[in-house]
């Protein structure tokens, strides 16, 4: 039946199935159609521009498919969603939130990640999401990290290594295929790949102790898919300098040959910087399939993606890459669409109705409390509240946060709470000017986002050190660091809807 389906297409539908690109447009209209003539993609993904309301969703995810059957193709359209929960999540549009992998992870229970990949995956299941890219399994060993940080479920392999696992399980019994990212580790990185190159000076002993075997045991687990880093590692000599994801030795020596894994290799979105800024467009993707990837992520831009494929297509009629080395990817793609099939035929996903009442309890599950040195919490309807709440930013190019707002004023209506809000680096003037606000109420609630960073947050803190503090940590733990110790700590690590309830519920 493979060898059926790869023999009828010509050489561009072949080495347009290799493609998963951003939707070209939020409907299938005449845009739609020409981009597909131009661009025979197998794949696509959504991202947050795509997305006007849920019906509008719904619908492009129904008419693809059916877009997709009528142009002859056996197997269905490869739909794929960036859902890791957290800060880098498109689904709390109009689904419950889900905390991040990092505040699931403070509580070293795995079993949190079963019921977040069951939770999200029944959410994808339900809108047609064949494929999830996640879960992240970069180990976080370098705390100035700028693009995985809250990301990840923290610094310990071990840790990683079996919340990643369990999140395989969940999202698999929900019915969606998982993606293992980003191979082989982003943890160690401060630098991000969207914006430059990137470099991990890890040592060989270092990469295979502490960042690889999450993947490994990922691949145990049955993982579908593993996207590669455009992390250059430049104390392995082996891989020519080159990034990860145009790297032979990384590709095929590592994790197809030493590792054993069978599934689809995927590359991070080529139009990151890292890539783009560094190779000619015509020959990316001749240099990944080479490399061994089978499936291209090129997101956003029509010409970028035009000339990658076209690129390939000439490196494949001319000689350069064998068309049988591009029906050994297209079999792999096939393999994952029929796995796909039976996860969604066997699939017990979670109702909807209950979705709302699991991401609660979920966030319940993830709340830490460091420390209370002045007993603050619960709080209290005898006093009164100044609550100081971040202005949230994209921080990265993949933190969907920037616009959203932290709920929490809205679930403490029972007390004496007034609201204020700041921004993530407040000028002098704006801290004199909360601190003065601040002053007459019995206990301040303040949100911080990466204080450890943002040395402005930090002196705002030392400035309320005359008052009673409750500090909510609502990005990385690190910012423990820096808190004065007299302040009362709640490490919440997200700023969803759902983990602002959870908190109101247990502590007000």
């Amino acid at each position: 039946m493979e060898t059926r389906v790869v023999k009828r297409l010509t050489i561009r539908e072949k080495v347009g199935m290799l493609f998963s690109m951003g939707a070209p447009s939020n409907t299938i209209d005449q845009t739609f159609h020409q981009r597909f003539d131009e661009l025979p993609f197998g794949g696509m993904s959504i991202y947050p521009y795509n997305i006007e309301h849920k019906e509008q969703l719904l619908a492009l995810f129904r008419d693809v498919q059916h877009f997709y059957k009528q142009k002859g193709y056996e197997h269905p359209f490869l739909m794929a969603l960036d859902e890791e929960g957290g800060t880098l999540s498109t689904l709390d549009r109009f689904y419950p939130s889900v905390p991040g992998n990092r505040a699931l992870g403070l509580k070293h229970n795995p079993d949190l990640a079963y019921k977040n990949g069951k939770l999200l995956g029944s959410m994808m299941n339900a809108c047609g999401i064949a494929i999830d890219w996640a879960p992240i399994l970069d180990v976080n060993t370098n705390r100035k990290n700028s693009v995985i940080g809250v990301r990840s479920y923290g610094e310990d392999t071990e840790l990683v290594s079996e919340y990643g696992a369990k999140y395989i399980q969940g999202i698999h019994e929900a019915g969606v295929a998982a993606t293992a990212k980003h191979f082989p580790g982003h943890g160690e990185t401060e630098a991000d790949s969207h914006l430059g190159s990137v470099v991990c000076s890890l040592s060989e002993e270092d990469l295979f102790n502490k960042l690889i075997p999450p993947f490994e045991r990922a691949i145990k687990a049955g993982v579908d898919a593993v996207m590669v880093s455009h992390v250059i590692y430049d104390q392995i000599p082996q891989s020519n300098g080159l990034p990860a994801t145009m790297s032979h030795y990384w590709m095929t020596d590592i994790l197809r040959n030493k590792l054993g894994f069978k599934g689809v290799i995927c590359t991070d979105d080529m139009e990151m910087s890292a890539i783009k800024d560094h190779f000619p467009a015509k020959d990316i993707g001749v240099l990944a399939i080479e490399a061994g990837v089978d499936q291209l992520l090129i997101c956003h831009s029509p010409s970028f993606q035009q000339e990658v494929f076209n690129g390939l297509v000439e490196a494949v009629e001319t000689g350069r890459i064998q068309e049988e080395r591009i029906d050994e990817s297209l079999a792999r793609l096939t393999s994952l669409k029929k796995a796909i099939q039976t996860y969604r035929k066997k699939a017990v996903p979670i109702p909807e109705h209950l979705w709302k009442e699991k991401a609660i309890e979920l966030s319940k599950e993830s709340l830490h409390l460091d420390r209370d040195p002045k007993k603050l919490l619960p709080l209290k309807k005898d006093l009164s509240y100044a609550l100081i709440l971040p202005n949230l930013e994209a921080l990265t190019p993949a933190d969907s946060t920037e616009g959203k707002r932290v709920t929490l004023e809205n679930k403490l209506v029972d007390l004496q709470v007034e609201t204020f809000s700041l921004s993530l680096r407040p000028t002098n003037q704006e801290i004199d000017q909360i601190v003065k606000k601040v002053d007459a109420k019995d206990v301040v609630i303040i949100g911080t986002v990466n204080a450890h960073l943002f040395h402005e947050q930090q002196t705002l803190l030392h400035r309320l050190h005359h008052k009673d503090c409750i500090v909510l940590v609502l990005r990385d733990p690190y910012d423990l660091d820096v808190i004065p110790n007299e302040q009362t700590v709640m490490l919440i690590c997200s700023t969803g809807e759902s983990s602002m309830e959870a908190f109101s519920l247990r502590y007000s």
